[in-house]
Protein backbone atom coordinates (compact mmCIF):
# COMPACT_ATOMS: atom_id res chain seq x y z
CA UNK A 1 0.00 0.00 0.00
CA UNK A 2 1.46 3.32 -1.04
CA UNK A 3 0.29 6.71 -2.20
CA UNK A 4 1.80 9.74 -3.83
CA UNK A 5 1.75 11.46 -0.45
CA UNK A 6 4.63 9.61 1.12
CA UNK A 7 7.93 8.23 -0.13
CA UNK A 8 8.81 4.88 1.40
CA UNK A 9 12.23 3.60 2.27
CA UNK A 10 13.70 0.93 0.04
CA UNK A 11 12.36 -2.48 1.25
CA UNK A 12 15.81 -3.79 2.23
CA UNK A 13 16.25 -0.79 4.55
CA UNK A 14 13.35 -2.01 6.71
CA UNK A 15 15.04 -5.39 7.06
CA UNK A 16 18.29 -3.73 8.11
CA UNK A 17 16.44 -1.47 10.54
CA UNK A 18 14.68 -4.41 12.17
CA UNK A 19 17.92 -6.37 12.52
CA UNK A 20 19.95 -3.57 14.12
CA UNK A 21 17.38 -1.40 15.92
CA UNK A 22 17.85 -2.96 19.36
CA UNK A 23 21.65 -2.56 19.49
CA UNK A 24 22.69 0.09 16.96
CA UNK A 25 23.96 3.27 18.67
CA UNK A 26 21.72 5.65 16.69
CA UNK A 27 18.46 3.85 17.51
CA UNK A 28 19.36 3.10 21.12
CA UNK A 29 20.32 6.73 21.60
CA UNK A 30 17.12 7.91 19.98
CA UNK A 31 15.02 5.91 22.44
CA UNK A 32 17.10 7.25 25.34
CA UNK A 33 16.59 10.78 24.05
CA UNK A 34 12.85 10.21 23.69
CA UNK A 35 12.65 8.98 27.28
CA UNK A 36 14.53 12.09 28.42
CA UNK A 37 12.20 14.41 26.51
CA UNK A 38 9.14 12.65 27.91
CA UNK A 39 10.53 12.93 31.43
CA UNK A 40 11.31 16.64 31.21
CA UNK A 41 8.52 17.95 28.98
CA UNK A 42 5.46 15.71 28.89
CA UNK A 43 3.03 14.73 31.64
CA UNK A 44 1.08 11.58 30.90
CA UNK A 45 -1.23 9.37 32.90
CA UNK A 46 0.01 6.00 31.68
CA UNK A 47 -3.27 4.36 32.68
CA UNK A 48 -5.31 6.45 30.25
CA UNK A 49 -2.89 8.12 27.80
CA UNK A 50 -3.35 7.52 24.09
CA UNK A 51 -0.16 7.81 22.06
CA UNK A 52 0.33 7.95 18.28
CA UNK A 53 3.56 6.92 16.57
CA UNK A 54 3.10 8.58 13.17
CA UNK A 55 5.31 6.46 10.94
CA UNK A 56 6.25 3.64 13.29
CA UNK A 57 8.71 1.85 11.00
CA UNK A 58 9.65 -1.56 12.36
CA UNK A 59 8.27 -0.80 15.81
CA UNK A 60 11.09 -0.40 18.35
CA UNK A 61 9.95 3.08 19.42
CA UNK A 62 6.33 1.97 19.40
CA UNK A 63 7.19 -0.97 21.65
CA UNK A 64 8.89 1.40 24.11
CA UNK A 65 5.98 3.84 24.06
CA UNK A 66 3.67 1.10 25.32
CA UNK A 67 5.21 1.74 28.76
CA UNK A 68 3.69 5.25 28.70
CA UNK A 69 0.14 4.44 27.67
CA UNK A 70 -1.86 2.81 24.87
CA UNK A 71 0.44 3.36 21.91
CA UNK A 72 -0.78 2.99 18.33
CA UNK A 73 1.48 3.09 15.29
CA UNK A 74 0.69 3.73 11.65
CA UNK A 75 2.90 3.25 8.61
CA UNK A 76 2.35 2.93 4.88
CA UNK A 77 4.92 0.19 4.35
CA UNK A 78 3.68 -3.43 4.48
CA UNK A 79 7.30 -4.46 5.10
CA UNK A 80 7.56 -2.19 8.15
CA UNK A 81 4.28 -3.44 9.56
CA UNK A 82 5.27 -7.09 9.13
CA UNK A 83 8.35 -6.41 11.22
CA UNK A 84 6.21 -4.61 13.83
CA UNK A 85 4.06 -7.71 14.12
CA UNK A 86 7.15 -9.94 14.34
CA UNK A 87 8.23 -7.72 17.22
CA UNK A 88 5.05 -8.74 19.04
CA UNK A 89 2.95 -5.64 18.40
CA UNK A 90 -0.69 -6.54 17.76
CA UNK A 91 -2.15 -5.73 14.32
CA UNK A 92 -4.70 -3.36 15.88
CA UNK A 93 -1.80 -1.39 17.40
CA UNK A 94 0.26 -1.14 14.19
CA UNK A 95 -1.58 -0.83 10.90
CA UNK A 96 -1.49 0.81 7.47
CA UNK A 97 -2.33 4.50 7.19
CA UNK A 98 -0.80 7.72 5.89
CA UNK A 99 0.30 10.64 8.06
CA UNK A 100 -1.48 12.92 5.57
CA UNK A 101 -4.82 11.10 6.11
CA UNK A 102 -4.88 9.86 9.69
CA UNK A 103 -7.87 7.52 10.29
CA UNK A 104 -8.76 8.96 13.70
CA UNK A 105 -11.33 11.47 14.88
CA UNK A 106 -10.09 14.83 16.05
CA UNK A 107 -8.85 15.31 19.62
CA UNK A 108 -8.04 11.61 20.16
CA UNK A 109 -4.42 11.49 21.37
CA UNK A 110 -2.53 12.88 24.35
CA UNK A 111 0.86 12.52 22.66
CA UNK A 112 2.13 12.04 19.11
CA UNK A 113 5.68 11.28 18.04
CA UNK A 114 7.19 11.11 14.57
CA UNK A 115 10.83 10.37 13.83
CA UNK A 116 12.32 10.95 10.38
CA UNK A 117 8.97 10.37 8.64
CA UNK A 118 7.39 13.73 7.80
CA UNK A 119 10.56 14.52 5.84
CA UNK A 120 9.40 11.79 3.40
CA UNK A 121 6.11 13.56 2.63
CA UNK A 122 5.86 16.17 -0.16
CA UNK A 123 3.00 17.97 1.59
CA UNK A 124 4.62 18.11 5.00
CA UNK A 125 2.48 21.07 6.10
CA UNK A 126 -0.61 18.86 5.73
CA UNK A 127 1.12 16.12 7.74
CA UNK A 128 1.79 18.55 10.61
CA UNK A 129 -1.85 19.71 10.41
CA UNK A 130 -3.14 16.13 10.52
CA UNK A 131 -1.14 15.41 13.66
CA UNK A 132 -2.52 18.60 15.23
CA UNK A 133 -6.07 17.57 14.29
CA UNK A 134 -5.93 14.24 16.13
CA UNK A 135 -4.25 15.64 19.26
CA UNK A 136 -6.28 16.81 22.21
CA UNK A 137 -5.91 20.48 23.21
CA UNK A 138 -2.80 20.57 25.36
CA UNK A 139 -1.51 17.35 23.77
CA UNK A 140 2.16 17.10 22.91
CA UNK A 141 3.98 16.42 19.65
CA UNK A 142 7.64 15.35 19.54
CA UNK A 143 9.08 15.33 16.03
CA UNK A 144 12.55 14.58 14.71
CA UNK A 145 13.68 15.58 11.22
CA UNK A 146 17.01 15.43 9.36
CA UNK A 147 18.90 18.74 9.50
CA UNK A 148 20.44 20.90 6.76
CA UNK A 149 19.59 20.56 3.10
CA UNK A 150 23.28 20.95 2.26
CA UNK A 151 23.90 17.59 3.99
CA UNK A 152 21.79 15.80 1.35
CA UNK A 153 23.37 12.45 0.41
CA UNK A 154 22.64 8.98 -0.96
CA UNK A 155 21.41 8.07 2.54
CA UNK A 156 18.48 10.47 2.07
CA UNK A 157 17.66 8.91 -1.29
CA UNK A 158 17.79 5.37 0.12
CA UNK A 159 15.45 6.13 3.04
CA UNK A 160 12.95 8.16 0.98
CA UNK A 161 13.58 11.69 2.25
CA UNK A 162 12.05 14.57 0.31
CA UNK A 163 14.00 17.28 2.12
CA UNK A 164 16.09 18.16 5.15
CA UNK A 165 15.13 20.89 7.65
CA UNK A 166 16.42 23.90 9.51
CA UNK A 167 15.25 24.75 13.02
CA UNK A 168 13.51 27.83 11.59
CA UNK A 169 11.60 25.78 8.99
CA UNK A 170 10.51 23.27 11.62
CA UNK A 171 9.28 25.96 14.00
CA UNK A 172 7.41 27.83 11.25
CA UNK A 173 5.59 24.74 9.96
CA UNK A 174 4.56 23.68 13.46
CA UNK A 175 3.17 27.14 14.21
CA UNK A 176 1.32 27.12 10.87
CA UNK A 177 -0.30 23.81 11.88
CA UNK A 178 -1.59 25.27 15.15
CA UNK A 179 1.12 24.26 17.61
CA UNK A 180 2.78 26.23 20.34
CA UNK A 181 6.46 25.36 20.02
CA UNK A 182 8.06 24.80 23.41
CA UNK A 183 11.55 23.76 22.38
CA UNK A 184 13.63 23.22 19.24
CA UNK A 185 17.07 21.67 19.50
CA UNK A 186 19.58 19.73 17.46
CA UNK A 187 20.96 16.33 18.29
CA UNK A 188 24.10 14.43 17.27
CA UNK A 189 26.10 17.66 17.36
CA UNK A 190 29.37 15.98 18.36
CA UNK A 191 29.31 13.74 15.29
CA UNK A 192 28.34 16.46 12.81
CA UNK A 193 31.91 17.17 11.58
CA UNK A 194 32.51 13.49 10.84
CA UNK A 195 29.15 13.21 9.08
CA UNK A 196 29.95 16.21 6.90
CA UNK A 197 33.22 14.66 5.71
CA UNK A 198 31.65 11.24 5.17
CA UNK A 199 28.62 12.46 3.30
CA UNK A 200 30.55 14.81 1.05
CA UNK A 201 32.77 11.87 0.11
CA UNK A 202 29.83 9.57 -0.55
CA UNK A 203 28.08 12.29 -2.56
CA UNK A 204 31.04 12.35 -4.94
CA UNK A 205 30.83 8.55 -5.21
CA UNK A 206 27.11 8.83 -6.06
CA UNK A 207 27.87 11.36 -8.80
CA UNK A 208 30.08 8.73 -10.42
CA UNK A 209 27.24 6.20 -10.58
CA UNK A 210 27.70 4.18 -7.40
CA UNK A 211 24.77 2.20 -5.99
CA UNK A 212 22.42 4.07 -3.65
CA UNK A 213 22.68 2.92 -0.04
CA UNK A 214 21.94 4.32 3.41
CA UNK A 215 24.32 5.00 6.29
CA UNK A 216 23.02 1.96 8.20
CA UNK A 217 25.37 -0.98 8.52
CA UNK A 218 24.32 -4.36 9.85
CA UNK A 219 27.79 -5.31 11.07
CA UNK A 220 29.12 -2.11 12.64
CA UNK A 221 32.17 -3.13 14.73
CA UNK A 222 31.21 -3.58 18.37
CA UNK A 223 33.90 -1.25 19.68
CA UNK A 224 32.89 1.52 17.28
CA UNK A 225 29.21 1.01 18.16
CA UNK A 226 30.09 1.23 21.87
CA UNK A 227 32.14 4.41 21.39
CA UNK A 228 29.38 6.10 19.40
CA UNK A 229 26.84 5.04 22.04
CA UNK A 230 28.92 6.68 24.77
CA UNK A 231 29.32 9.90 22.76
CA UNK A 232 25.60 10.07 22.04
CA UNK A 233 24.77 9.28 25.68
CA UNK A 234 26.91 12.17 26.92
CA UNK A 235 25.23 14.50 24.46
CA UNK A 236 21.75 13.39 25.53
CA UNK A 237 22.55 14.22 29.16
CA UNK A 238 23.70 17.69 28.11
CA UNK A 239 20.60 18.21 25.99
CA UNK A 240 18.40 17.86 29.04
CA UNK A 241 19.63 21.33 29.99
CA UNK A 242 21.21 22.89 26.87
CA UNK A 243 19.77 23.41 23.37
CA UNK A 244 22.48 22.59 20.87
CA UNK A 245 22.38 25.10 17.97
CA UNK A 246 23.66 22.51 15.47
CA UNK A 247 23.56 18.76 14.84
CA UNK A 248 22.53 16.06 12.38
CA UNK A 249 18.85 16.18 13.37
CA UNK A 250 16.29 18.77 14.43
CA UNK A 251 13.96 17.86 17.29
CA UNK A 252 10.95 19.92 18.32
CA UNK A 253 8.60 19.62 21.28
CA UNK A 254 5.30 21.34 20.58
CA UNK A 255 1.92 21.62 22.27
CA UNK A 256 -1.52 21.67 20.65
CA UNK A 257 -3.19 25.01 21.34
Amino acid sequence: MTTNDEMLMRPDEYRVMFEIENAYWWYRGLRTLLKSLLKHHVRLDSRHALILDAGCGTGANLKMLQDYGRAIGIDLSPDALRFCHRRGIAPDHAFAASVTDLPFVQKTFDLAVSFDVICNIPDDVNAFAQVARVLKPGGYFIVQLPAYQWLWSMHDVAVGHQRRYSARDTRAKLVQAGFQVERVLHTNALLLPFAIVGRMHRRRILEHGSAIESDLQVELPRLLNAILSVIYGIEIKLEAHIDSPFGLSVIAIAKKK
